[in-house]
């Protein structure tokens, strides 16, 4: 699972339950409003039907008076009930009416209006009977109970909304709590873990222990990088390895002339006669040879560590390439006696800006490996020559060759092909500090070569 998934999934979760929530809410919020204003409307018409009943009753009592005693403040009482029955019955016309007590106000309304149409002014002095009052009172009565159990209904219903909200209230607190626990609990398994087990092995592998891995769990980006950190650990360990063995390879190599050089000199000791003219110039040939291994060891092993440190300084220069190759082959030619080196130049000048130390370098190493992997009494060929816009210098030789499957490494570090490695010592540095100097000036270094008939190395840089 990726990161982003895991996010997305717990946002998607704790979105739901948090819409989920919020629905329930409003729903629950808009029914009771609902039945909250129902409850209101019959609290309204109940107060309508209780002053109805109020001035039913102060009607009958004033006319009552009025019969009696025909007293004018009587008259107008009687007059200002009559008038607040009116009022109250528009008033609880105006109020809706439920399907269930829709009958029921139906009747107390014709109650009321006949009561009201046998009180005329014509029947005043006469009053009114005590059915008509009664029957008008009964109806009100059956209206307000009516009303009134509408109205513990409607409660009820309210009462129960408000349980069930407090249940999906706490069913969707518990919801949202398990889905940030669940959310928490996927981060520390999926995240928190892994990256405490990388970085430990990251701290085992800082205090020394290089075998030292990381688990390989959790989210797919977390498990890149264990298997990024564990293949970087194991490079370097295996890098590591070939160090040690290319430290031993030179030792040993450095052995050999050291060992030559130490016995030659032995021969010159001061307390021995200087040996003849012919055997002395054979000796210090030998010893010139042997110092130019060793300090063809050691400058392959500053020169990487140069190019790896980024302090491989150009200073560049025109110099023309003939002068370049030619200076090389006339180096090599003196202790190549058993070899054929050629030289091949164009008539005109080879103008080539460039670092003439870095690029003698290349050139040496280049004739060097000709004279190396070739028999005795092979030929090496240097040509220098211009195209188009580059200028080529071509080191061929007819020695042992170059296998293809190795030609694709031959510029790695530390690789020397199985083919060559038995023929003559080496660490397997000088190509591939070579191809360096040569990307450094913008060129490359191409190959061509047959396995036992020879190969050509051929620089090629902007002029």
């Amino acid at each position: 699972m990726k990161l982003k998934t895991l996010a997305a999934a717990s946002t998607a979760w704790l979105a739901a339950l948090a819409l989920l929530t919020a629905s329930g809410f409003t729903l629950s919020a808009t029914y009771m409003t609902r039945e909250v204003t129902c409850l209101f409307n019959i609290v309204r018409e109940v107060r309508s039907i209780t002053q109805l009943e109020v001035h039913l009753l102060s009607h009958e009592r004033e006319s009552a008076r009025v019969a009696l005693a025909h007293l004018p403040e009587h008259v107008g009482a009687r007059d200002a009930a009559r008038r607040e029955l009116s009022r109250w019955l528009e008033d609880a016309r105006e109020q809706p009416v439920t399907a269930e007590s829709a009958s029921v106000f139906e009747e107390a309304e014709r109650e009321i209006e006949r009561y009201l149409a046998t009180h005329t002014q014509e029947h005043r002095q006469a009053g009114a009977s005590h059915d008509e009052v009664d029957r008008t009172f009964a109806a009100l009565e059956r209206l307000l109970a009516t009303r009134l159990a509408e109205a513990r209904i409607a409660r009820q219903r309210v009462d129960e909304v408000h349980r069930l909200s407090e249940i999906v209230s706490l069913g969707a607190a518990g919801m949202l709590l398990a889905g940030v626990l669940l959310a928490l609990w996927q981060l520390r398994r999926c995240v928190y873990r892994p990256l405490l087990s990388i970085r430990a092995a990251i701290d085992r592998y800082g205090a020394g222990s290089h075998d030292a891995r990381a688990p390989q769990g959790g989210l797919d980006e977390l498990r890149e990088i264990a298997v990024a950190f564990n293949e970087m650990a194991a490079a370097l360990a295996e890098q590591r390895k070939r160090q040690l063995g290319i430290l031993a390879s030179v030792a040993h190599d450095l052995r050999n002339p050291l060992a030559a050089l130490k016995l030659t000199v032995d021969g010159l000791r001061p307390d021995r006669p200087l040996p003849h003219e012919e055997r002395l110039r054979s000796m210090l040939t030998r010893i010139g040879k042997e110092a130019a291994r060793c300090d063809r060891m050691l400058t392959d092993l500053m020169d990487i560590a140069r190019i790896e440190g980024g302090e491989l300084d150009l200073r560049r220069e025109t110099r023309d390439a003939r002068e370049l190759a030619r200076d090389v082959v006339e180096l090599y030619r003196p202790t190549a006696t058993a070899h054929e080196l050629g030289l091949s130049l164009p008539d005109e000048p080879v103008p080539l800006c460039c670092d003439p130390i870095r690029i003698e370098q290349v050139l040496n190493n280049l004739v060097a490996n000709a004279i190396k992997y070739s028999p005795a009494g092979g030929a090496v060929q240097v040509t220098v020559a211009r195209v188009g816009a580059e200028v080529s210098i071509a080191v061929s030789d007819r020695g042992v060759g170059i296998a293809a499957d190795d030609q694709r490494r031959l510029f790695e570090r530390y690789f020397r092909a199985p083919s060559s490695s038995g023929v003559a010592p080496g660490v397997g540095l000088g190509l591939w500090a070579a191809l360096r100097i040569a990307e450094a000036h913008g060129g490359r270094i191409e190959v061509t070569s047959t396995a036992g008939r020879g190969s050509t190395f051929t620089l090629r840089l902007p002029s």
